[in-house]
């Protein structure tokens, strides 16, 4: 992790720069870090100020942030701002071929290209709702009773038959068809429809910035405007759309971030925290790129 040393010393070199020790931590590309134990209200980065969840602060890196130092900021209950610093390490995410049953998705027909712009300018524009009060606790629910172990495959680049490429911005579980989809947190549906490339698709706004989002399900179990409950069933699990076969799709953004969702579903302490030592820090992130969370009881 000679990535990582630098990193470190990079956020050493920044620090002594201050008559006072900063607080640090270090990240990967589509991580997520986290500052406890002063009892945030509010957090801030990249230039945005949001609120705190559970009395932490969580700073979400998208899987193509700027790698190098960053300030955070913890604003505690009183009101008094701590700054700190950030290191983002790069990830070389890999590289997958697919392989489509026929070429409906490859041989795009005018009308599903027409089909695709106006849903992505839908999809686009949620991503700008408004940051509302925070409606989850860490970790998230599990989207299913059982989850098998993914194909770890969160940020990989997607080569098709054609050429074209597409980078993976959620993790995909093989699932049985059929298996009931639950929500990860309390929120409200702010998408629920069929996609040309997502197929039957589902979008949850749980507050505090954080959406999730369920692709390729068989059937929606919502409507868009819908209040659920973490747990409620959204759907089941399927293969509309763009997909290869049956399985669980599961993607997160925070405040914009993509983020790699099975970081949210184990407890929050194995995230990277401020605090940490270079070594704690190594592995922790280590562990994350092996991350699958434990299966609950089987309904």
């Amino acid at each position: 992790m000679r990535a990582m040393r630098m990193g470190w010393l990079l956020v050493a070199a920044w620090i002594a720069t201050g008559a006072q020790a900063t607080p640090a931590v270090v990240v990967a590309q589509g991580g997520v870090a986290r500052w406890a134990g002063l009892d945030a209200r509010e957090c801030g980065f990249l230039g945005k100020r949001y609120p705190a969840v559970d009395g932490a602060c969580y700073y979400p890196v998208d899987l193509r942030a700027k790698v190098g130092v960053h300030e955070i900021a913890l604003y505690d209950s009183a009101g008094k701002q701590h700054l700190g610093a950030m290191t983002v390490e790069k990830v070389d995410f890999p590289e997958v071929r697919i392989d489509l049953p026929d070429d409906t998705y490859l041989n795009v027909s005018a009308g599903n290209q027409a089909r695709h712009k106006e849903e992505r300018a839908r999809v686009l524009a949620l991503f700008k709702t408004p940051v509302t009060p925070v409606r989850f606790s860490l970790p998230l629910a599990k989207p299913a009773k059982s989850m098998p172990p993914s194909e770890n495959d969160f940020g990989s680049r997607r080569v098709f038959a054609d050429g074209r490429t597409s980078q993976h911005t959620g993790r995909d579980a093989p699932v049985t068809q059929g298996s009931t989809v639950r929500a990860v947190a309390d929120g409200t549906v702010l998408l629920a429809e069929e996609h040309f490339y997502t197929g039957n698709t589902v979008f949850i706004d749980h507050g505090g910035g954080l959406m999730s989002m369920n692709f390729h399900l068989s059937k929606i179990a919502v409507d868009r405007g819908d209040d659920i409950k973490r747990g409620q069933v959204i759907g089941t699990v399927g293969s509309t759309g763009r997909s290869t076969g049956p399985h669980l799709h599961l993607g997160l953004r925070w405040l914009g971030a993509r983020i790699d969702p099975y970081l949210l579903l184990d407890t929050p302490t194995k995230l990277p925290s401020v605090g940490d030592s270079p070594a704690k820090a190594e592995a922790k992130i280590e562990a994350a790129r092996e991350q699958e969370p434990e299966e609950d009881d089987a309904e």
